[in-house]
């Protein structure tokens, strides 16, 4: 670590050469499907490393700054299958592997029962959660239910059974709050752009009825008010001397430049840290009630890093937790680039620390405050509909974008928010394919785009000339040809629209 980040960072933890000590006792190999979520504890670990499916274009940068490895290199016909962290674990290349780097930790950023009975059976250390741990919040109906008992404010809802759904009418949905309802499953975690529904008018109820009464697996739907303009999260981190808590994080939803075509059914595409449209009083209200989850979560052996989702209702100025995540979310590791980027121990630090050094001490309320500290910073994915094979070399890095010349040029490598130089630019990254690389159009993003600065008006708006560069980014790669060239320093960007 270098010293003047050391240095830094003893201000928040005094006794940071002992916490570092005893986070590296033993090698810590980070498993995942892509590496730039994992990367954050390669800056501060030497005994770290990232094992994932396949390599991606970010690979060579992200290696100047982390220790990768991936699947492919060793079994490439079968990192093509990967899918899961529990088909990693469970293939022999992969055991061949960890086994050859004793002693040694596995680090899941989330667990299932099928990850833990393969790791009980081969006998792997591990770092993470239990499932028992978050059983009563991981689906939507039981967090609500639990979080009811907490005493925090919950949205309006209506359950409906399986029976029911056929014989349910539009008018009676109206008929409850007079506005359109979201739909969802509380007994099934599906998530992405199968896991909400929005009702707007009878068609709409029509046609999803009929594509959840083709399930088999759930028993129940949670239908409440919708609630637009403002989806909102916040991080929490269960540690032994409280629960830390991010800034309140405007959530990208649904944003139309983006989906492609989809149809709006709260897909999460990203945030926006610069906008801030809620009062102070907001602010608190989520983090009481990200503490008292923490706490219930901390009752169950819980710790480390989770999230909770929130509705904002500007016009009665009220917020409802609506969901949480027991696992790190999907603002990091851009979250955690930002609290480097002032000289705080980024969250994963922390997460570590309370599984593995519970009794180093730090000092809680000062890294609480610096957690709350935002800087106009945005990021957004593209969505992998109708591309199946990547046509364009793009590079990992640092690019800017020209509007009247429609160009997209790169201009550097980077990873880190001080490799910015201009608010006009934005860093590509993320598992960005390779040229001629297979894209998986399930898949939840193609990749993800950086910009240092807020790009929001509210959840699903941007704007204009953010909105018109991702339209006419995400068009050029659907209908790029192959190219031939190993890198493009200059990309025309198309539009799909002749007179924008």
């Amino acid at each position: 670590m270098d010293v003047k980040i050391f240095r830094a960072w003893k201000h928040y933890v005094p006794d940071l050469a002992a916490a570092l000590k005893r986070l590296q006792e033993k090698t810590i190999i980070a498993v995942g499907m892509s590496v730039f979520p994992r990367s954050i504890p390669s800056l501060f670990l030497k005994k770290y490393i990232i094992f994932c499916a396949r390599d991606t274009a970010d690979t060579t940068l992200l290696r100047e700054y982390a220790r990768i490895h991936y699947l492919e290199q060793y079994d490439p016909i079968r990192a093509i299958k990967a899918m899961s962290i529990s088909f990693l674990l469970g293939n022999y290349q992969f055991q061949k592997f960890v086994n050859s780097r004793k002693p040694f930790r596995l680090l899941f950023y989330s667990t299932n029962p099928e990850i833990l009975k393969i790791v009980i059976r081969q006998r792997f250390e591990w770092i993470g959660n239990w499932p028992d741990s978050f059983k009563d919040v991981l689906l939507k109906g039981k967090f609500r239910d639990t979080a009811r008992r907490l005493g925090l404010p919950t949205i309006p809802e209506w359950r409906v059974g399986r029976p029911d759904l056929a014989a349910l009418t539009f008018q009676e949905i109206w008929n409850r709050w007079k506005r359109p309802v979201a739909l969802q499953r509380a007994d099934v975690d599906v998530a992405g752009k199968l896991g909400t529904f929005f009702i707007r008018t009878a068609d709409d109820l029509q046609k999803y009825s009929h594509v959840l009464l083709q399930e088999k697996q759930w028993t129940t739907l949670v239908i409440s008010p919708f609630i637009d303009k403002y989806s909102v999260s916040m991080l929490g981190c269960i540690t032994p001397l409280g629960v830390l808590t991010s800034t309140l994080q405007l959530q990208l939803v649904d944003v139309p430049e983006v989906l492609h075509g989809q149809e709006a059914a709260g897909v999460f595409l990203g945030h926006d840290w610069g906008a801030c449209v809620w009062p102070e009083a907001i602010e608190q209200q989520a983090q009481t009630a990200v503490e008292s989850i923490g706490a219930h979560l901390a009752e169950q052996g819980y710790k480390g890093i989770f999230g909770v989702d929130f509705l904002y209702d500007s016009h009665t100025q009220t917020i409802f937790p609506i969901e949480c995540n027991p696992r790190f979310t999907g603002a990091l590791p851009v979250y955690s680039l930002m609290t480097l980027a002032h000289g705080v121990p980024p969250i994963e630090f922390f997460h570590l620390l309370a599984h593995l050094a519970p009794q180093v001490d730090f000092k809680f309320v000062k890294v609480n405050q610096a957690f709350k500290k935002r800087r106009p910073f945005a990021h957004i994915s593209l969505t992998p509909k109708n591309i199946t094979v990547m046509n364009l070399p793009l590079v990992v890095g640092i690019y800017s974008y020209n509007k009247h010349a429609q160009q997209l040029r790169y201009k550097r490598p980077g990873i880190l928010l001080s490799d910015f130089q201009s608010e006009n630019e934005c860093l590509i990254i993320d598992s960005v394919p390779h040229l001629g690389q297979r894209i998986t159009e399930s898949g939840p993003r193609l990749f993800k785009i950086i910009f240092p600065r807020s790009i929001a008006q509210s959840s699903s708006e941007i704007e204009a000339e953010i909105g018109e560069f991702l339209i006419n980014f995400s068009f050029t790669l659907r209908k790029a040809i192959l190219h031939h060239q190993t890198s493009v320093a200059t990309l025309r960007l198309e539009s799909p629209h002749p007179l924008l």
